[in-house]
């Protein structure tokens, strides 16, 4: 052995005895030995040959039995040409000594991950405190203002994000990876539902990243339907049906309202042929299930609305009035929990079926719109918006008429959905 790795495996040692010995710092060594940090940081370097007088102070410290002593002293006679470094030990002895040394620093690593893993899992309550939020969350998101929510949302996230950066149990890991996964779609809805497609898309692609690592179904549906929402707003309609082609098969809870989502975007693209499947699949697997974290369970209500739209969008305006009006009345009957932005699209359905059948009702359809308004009014959302605009224009030929008058004259007033007051 040259001089140079005699050198550096003597600060190999110097090492792996202080992890041994419980000295996680140099700068704590340097308590121990009264000497100056930067020495100790040199000796363990493994650059330069370190004094007698530190090797001493160092080998006293770690308790290393002379071992660190005698290593310096071979180095040195070997310096002065008495011997080589290593004198007396064969090449077996050599490899078992350096084996020895590797063994005893993995195991100090090894303690001290563990002790870390130990002390770094969050209390017991914090997780239920973080999981009950999670549970309330997923009950109320829908009929709860952004600016209420969002602080909400972003307080938990980040407590979940700052553990996660730490050591934990593999078990405490997955229960936070799932935490941060359903927090992100939220956010995530949050930024769909006024319109910031890129944050949504962006916080999607990370909640579906913990999905993928906790293989939770319901919230793998949930981003797959978000992507597909993001791109059906964008007008993508080809995305928002193929998306689904990358995750796995809907659960029960969300088979109906995934369907939903790939039926209207046909109804875009006019493939009268499959929107009808996916409107049949749709109303086969409808769920009255409590919310759970994730998007919504379908119901009757919103279903009618989805089959209004995707009716519409191929023309069977005629068709679409029915499941319109049978949506609005469920949501009116709802009460104060009722989800007011699909209970704005159900409206927004009836308005457009009423232009597209047979015999227009214009000025039904406008007062219809103008309904919307007062429904969403403090609850604005992008998606709602936008379709009222999309129905102004389908009102185009009419717009001298006094109710689409006074339609365009409250589109135009109504507050625009923001996640800050």
């Amino acid at each position: 052995m040259n001089d140079q790795a005699a050198v550096e495996y003597l600060a190999g040692r110097i090492r792996a005895l202080r992890l041994a010995a419980g000295i996680r710092s140099l700068a704590e060594l340097a308590r121990r030995t009264n000497l100056d940090r930067a020495g100790i940081s040199r000796a363990e370097s493994g650059r330069n040959l370190p004094s007698e007088v530190v090797v001493k102070a160092i080998d006293t410290a770690v308790d290393a039995g002379g071992e660190l002593v005698e290593l310096r002293a071979r180095i040195h006679r070997t310096r002065i040409g008495a011997g080589d470094p290593r004198e007396g030990v064969g090449v077996t002895d050599r490899r078992q000594m350096l084996e020895a040394g590797a063994f005893t620093m993995l195991s100090a690593l090894a303690a001290d991950t563990s002790r870390e893993i130990a002390h770094g899992d969050p209390d017991p309550l914090t997780l239920a405190d973080i999981d009950d939020d999670i549970d309330r969350i997923a009950a109320v998101y829908a009929v709860t203002p952004h600016t209420v929510l969002l602080p909400q949302v972003e307080r938990r996230w980040l407590q979940v994000d700052t553990a996660l950066k730490g050591r934990t149990s593999l078990a405490v890991h997955h229960r936070l990876s799932l935490a941060a996964g359903r927090l992100s779609y939220f956010a995530s809805r949050l930024a769909f539902n006024v319109g910031d497609f890129t944050t949504a898309r962006h916080l999607a692609v990370l909640a579906g990243q913990y999905a993928e690592q906790t293989q939770d179904a319901v919230l793998l549906a949930s981003v797959a339907g978000m992507h597909s929402g993001i791109a059906y707003y964008r007008k993508r309609y080809d995305v928002a049906v193929s998306v689904f082609g990358g995750y796995p098969p809907d659960p029960p809870y969300l088979r109906a309202r995934n369907a939903a989502y790939r039926a209207r975007a046909h109804g875009r693209l006019g493939n009268a042929t499959a929107a009808r499947a996916e409107l049949a699949l749709m109303h086969r697997s409808l769920t009255d299930e409590p919310p759970q974290p994730g998007d919504l369970p379908l119901g009757e209500a919103a279903a009618g609305m989805f089959a209004a739209s995707a009716l519409t969008s191929i023309g069977y305006g005629q068709e679409a009035e029915p499941w319109a009006r049978r949506s609005v009345a469920a949501h009116e009957a709802t009460g104060p929990q009722v989800n007011r932005e699909e209970w704005g699209h159900a409206l927004l359905t009836l308005s457009a079926a009423l232009i597209c059948r047979d015999h227009p009702d214009p000025e039904e359809a406008a007062r219809v719109g103008v309904q919307v308004l007062d429904v969403v009014d403090g609850h604005p959302t992008h998606t709602v918006t936008q379709r009222a605009g999309e129905m102004l224009g389908m009102l185009a030929d009419y717009r001298t008429l006094p109710a689409v008058v006074d339609f365009r004259e409250r589109l135009a007033a109504a507050p625009r959905p923001a996640l800050t007051a």
